[in-house]
């Protein structure tokens, strides 16, 4: 009978550890099989640049269209405005130079068990400066790691060269920006190369390099200094919050906790969103 005891005691005590092995397998499988859960979200950015240049503050609203387990469709609306130049603006000129939007439409795709993601994005880019009104088209491409980021953005401007009463001309640009780990929690290295030009102005290839540093989940300031023959040397200062707040259990698919605010975020600048003039220094920053 002790036997027998010891046999069934042995038999259950098998089965309670298959159960324990086989729950965290089962509770990733339904993750990755239920559909996200992300609401909309909300981006304000502040971007200071030399003395010489304009403040700009711009504000996104990120609201997701259609989610499956892995796909979140969604529509990114951006509006900013940038303020005359400290250093340099006409006397009597108005608070505000310039007043722009930026809409996307577009698809980020998870795999690799929710470690990476990849997405594209299509839209229409408008600015309204000084009495004159330019429009673009611009795309962009994602490719996201945990640690590492890959971006490509470019904007085509719909504003035949020389239309414009000012002279001022709006510039094609194609950009490729990567991030990378530096090794020091929170902060990370963005190198950029980007090509901008037009027929009267020929075309010029510049660089970028930014640090960012993320604190507080959502928060983020970014250091940024480039160069291109255009304008030579510019730089900023970038202060960008993104909310709600939003934890990994919560999201309802399977995803890793530091890709949640950039595949939840707005589509990334990267220089082509803000429609640049060949009168004005490169719209750096994210």
């Amino acid at each position: 009978m002790n036997q027998t005891g010891r046999l069934i005691g042995g038999k259950a005590a098998l089965s309670l550890g298959v159960l324990i092995l086989a729950a965290p397998a089962q509770s990733h499988e339904r993750a990755a099989k239920e559909p996200l859960k992300l609401g909309a979200s909300q981006m304000i950015k502040l971007v200071i640049p030399q003395p010489y240049s304009s403040n700009r503050l711009e504000y996104d609203y990120i609201v997701p269209l259609a989610q499956t387990a892995r796909d979140r469709y969604f529509f990114d609306a951006k509006v900013f405005a940038s303020e005359q130049p400290l250093i340099g603006a006409s006397a009597g000129s108005d608070f505000f130079q310039a007043f722009g939007q930026s809409a996307r439409l577009g698809v980020r795709t998870l795999f690799e068990q929710g470690n990476a993601f990849r997405g594209a994005s299509v839209g229409y880019d408008s600015l309204w400066q000084q009495g004159e009104y330019y429009q673009q088209i611009g795309a962009a491409f994602e490719y996201t790691k945990r640690d590492y980021q890959l971006v490509l953005t470019m904007g085509l401007p719909m504003t035949p060269p020389g239309a414009t009463a000012s002279g001022d001309t709006p510039l094609a640009s194609v950009n490729l920006q990567v991030s990378l780990p530096t090794g020091y929690p929170g902060l990370a290295v963005q190198p950029r190369v980007y090509v901008v030009g037009s027929d009267s102005t020929g075309s010029a290839v510049g660089g970028q390099l930014q640090f960012t540093y993320s604190f507080a989940r959502s928060w983020s300031a970014t250091l940024a200094s480039n160069y291109d023959e255009l304008t030579g040397v510019s730089g900023s200062l970038t202060f960008q919050v993104l909310f709600p707040q939003r934890q990994a259990e919560s999201i309802g698919a399977a995803i890793h906790p530091s890709l949640i605010n950039s595949f939840a975020g707005a589509v990334g600048n990267n220089g082509s969103r803000v429609i640049r003039l060949d009168n004005a220094p490169a719209a750096s920053g994210n």
